[in-house]
């Protein structure tokens, strides 16, 4: 009986105690309340607790406290006040880790040792290569993606052991990790546009996508200075024959072709024949809108508008984000302003329905209006072709209507009005105010003669 009362006396101690503790979820909104309110000291006080009670309420929880220890660390001002909080990072990275092992846990906590000197270049470099083989899904910031390829980079210069061959597997690998970050990053802010369409974003959602164009520009910062560094160690040359060499034996492996793919079409090796093999092939495997965008981008580059074009309509019509769609659009009015300028003119309109900023195209239009090749084009004659520039004038001017294009559309306007029929011209030929001159042809406008 003894025993018995002992253990109800214990047993209502511990429900008493797991009434009075708060529940993880409950106290994981109050600690992102105030988080999502930037009142980062106040969450930082909530968050040793959940840490202890709740480690797996969300992997929110471990982003949050990424975000609040990181500017725990920027505040403070000197270095012995900053280093208990970046410790305190790296645990959070550990029980990140622990409890969310698909998670970035382990790369960003290596950068923040590396960033912080708790660990030195080689050290570093190790870590960063045994953990982009085990999860390179995980390298998605540029940072990271930076600090890796330089100690890679530094690693091979030095002679360390890492062979021709093994440095344009990972040059291959590295490129493509960044473009298939660039493309995850495009493709999660295109649901969440979707998404806002419907319904209402979170706080978190809406900071996506302000952050994704930055990320996505700091990614081809990485493609940039990777191609700058290893100029002097990789050519297309060298890639091609390696990439030719060793195609057969890994052509079954998509990963392989894709790495191969980026890395050529990113180092632009469009004469490459294994880069085109390659391309057709992932396009066969997982047809896409950046699988048919390169093939189109390689047909142009060999000189194939017709197939180039047809691709990147494709790519287009896959394309759901408006602003990538016009600027699929503008690829191929500049593939096709020369050879058909009908054509040209049809996707100058469409570019601006989806994308009413895009008025580069104008300017491309106006140009096209003044720079008749000769007078068989269209069969027009000298005064009809002069009339065209007041068309270039009107379309010119609309491009003022983005600020940063304000003054190209000023300077086109002034050199078309250079251009213009005089009033003896036109009285040659009968013509005078009010007078419409019509165009045929791809041009298709009328224009009603001014004052002269």
């Amino acid at each position: 009986m003894k025993l018995l009362r002992v253990f109800l006396i214990s047993m209502l101690g511990f429900s008493a105690l797991a009434q009075t503790a708060p529940k993880c979820e409950d106290s994981f909104k109050v600690f992102e309340g105030k988080y999502l309110t930037k009142e980062y000291n106040d969450a930082y006080d909530l968050l040793a607790d959940l840490r202890k009670r709740c480690p797996k309420v969300s992997e929110n929880l471990y982003n949050y406290a990424e975000v609040i220890l990181k500017y725990k660390i920027e505040v403070a001002t000197l270095p012995d006040e900053k280093k208990p909080f970046i410790a305190e990072l790296v645990s959070v990275y550990n029980e990140q880790l622990l409890n969310y092992p698909a998670s970035k846990g382990a790369v960003n906590k290596i950068q923040l040792q590396y960033d912080y000197k708790l660990i030195n270049d080689a050290e570093a470099y190790k870590a960063l290569d045994a953990a982009f083989v085990k999860n390179r899904k995980s390298f998605t910031d540029y940072n990271v993606l930076l600090t890796y390829y330089n100690l890679f980079f530094e690693e091979y210069k030095a002679g360390k052991g890492i062979t021709d061959d093994q440095y344009f597997d990972k040059y291959g690998e590295i490129t493509a990790q960044v473009l298939s970050a660039q493309a995850e990053i495009a493709r999660e802010k295109e649901a969440l546009l979707k998404k806002a369409e419907n319904q209402s974003m979170t706080d978190i959602e809406r900071q996506f996508i302000a952050d994704a164009d930055i990320n996505i520009d700091g990614l081809e910062n990485v493609n940039e200075v990777i191609f700058s560094q290893s100029r002097d160690y990789v050519s297309c040359d060298k890639l091609d024959a390696y990439y030719a060499k060793n195609y057969d034996a890994h052509k079954a492996d998509y990963i392989w072709v894709e790495a191969m793919v980026n890395a050529l079409y990113a180092k632009k090796c469009f004469k490459s024949e294994v880069l085109q093999k390659g391309a057709l092939a992932l396009d066969s495997i997982k047809h896409s809108k950046e699988s048919v965008y390169k093939l189109g981008m390689l047909a142009l580059k060999k000189g194939d508008v017709d197939a180039g074009i047809k691709y990147l309509d494709q790519s287009a019509n896959l394309e759901k984000d408006f602003s990538q769609k016009a600027k699929i659009y503008y690829e191929i009015v500049n593939a096709s302003k020369n050879k058909d300028k009908a054509l040209a003119k049809k996707y100058i309109f469409k570019t601006i329905e989806v994308d009413p900023n895009k008025v580069e195209v104008y300017l491309v239009l106006s140009e096209m209006y003044a720079n008749m090749s000769s007078k068989s084009e269209c069969k027009l004659n000298d005064f009809e072709r002069k009339v065209l520039n007041y068309l270039a004038i009107d379309t010119a001017k609309k491009a003022a209507s983005v600020a940063k294009y304000k003054v190209a559309s000023d300077e086109a306007v002034k050199r078309y009005s250079k251009n213009l029929p005089t009033k003896a011209e036109a009285k040659v030929l009968g013509k005078k105010k009010g007078d419409v001159i019509t165009f045929g042809c791809w041009v298709n406008e009328s224009v009603t003669l001014p004052n002269l």
